[in-house]
């Protein structure tokens, strides 16, 4: 699905739009690329450090049912078992998803906005801007470990066949770069959408 910035303070800023033909693309102004626990369960940010804080030079692993990846945009990440680099996007970055299944996905992404507008800023915006979806709620906004935050939100999708829930987190490597990591899927199976938004932040590793 696309993504776009919005003006906001007379700056450039991320809004991101999720994944899929179903949503109308927000206005992109760079090609910069750019989730969640079940509402019953707490939304506080993970104890454990981000993969993308870690070594540069550390090699990802994964435990199924994931597997790393090494993408062409310049990382390596975890997907589920038998999910495909999906190319049949309307959106920038890199998308993963279930061959014949538009119903959940991963998606990654530089973020290229100034570094002096904070993650959990962005991510605000970005909520704002995905307010244009039908049934749009944004669960929470909270910051995360290693200078990261990350955005949950729910709204209606035909791919996800009723509710889809998504999260992302903003994550900083360890040469200061900004990379957004985003797994959506069925909101009933927010479960899921959590695992999977976990094994990619704790695998992630750019070039």
């Amino acid at each position: 699905m696309a993504l776009g910035a919005a003006v906001a303070g007379g700056c450039a800023m991320a809004g991101w739009l999720l994944l899929g033909d179903e949503e109308p693309k927000a206005p992109a102004a760079t090609p910069s690329a750019s989730g969640a626990p079940d509402p019953s369960t707490s939304t506080e940010p993970d104890p454990e450090p981000t993969a993308a804080s870690s070594s540069a030079s550390s090699s990802p692993s994964a435990a199924p049912p994931y597997t790393v990846v090494r993408d062409d945009a310049g990382f390596s990440v975890a997907v589920p078992t038998g999910w495909e680099r999906s190319h049949d996007e309307n959106g920038s970055g890199s998308f993963y998803r279930r061959p014949g299944d538009r119903s959940a996905l991963v998606q990654i992404f530089r973020v290229t906005e100034p570094d002096s507008v904070g993650a959990c800023e962005l991510l605000r915006i970005s909520s704002n801007t995905l307010g244009s979806n039908p049934g749009y709620r944004e669960v929470s906004v909270e910051a995360a470990p290693g200078k990261s935050c990350e955005l949950v939100y729910e709204y209606d999708s035909a791919e996800s066949q009723g509710r889809r829930r998504g999260i992302e987190r903003i994550a900083v490597s360890p040469d200061g770069r900004r990379w957004a990591l985003l797994a959506a899927g069925p909101a009933a199976d927010g479960a899921a959408v959590r695992a999977n938004l976990t094994a990619a932040v704790e695998s992630f590793r750019p070039d």
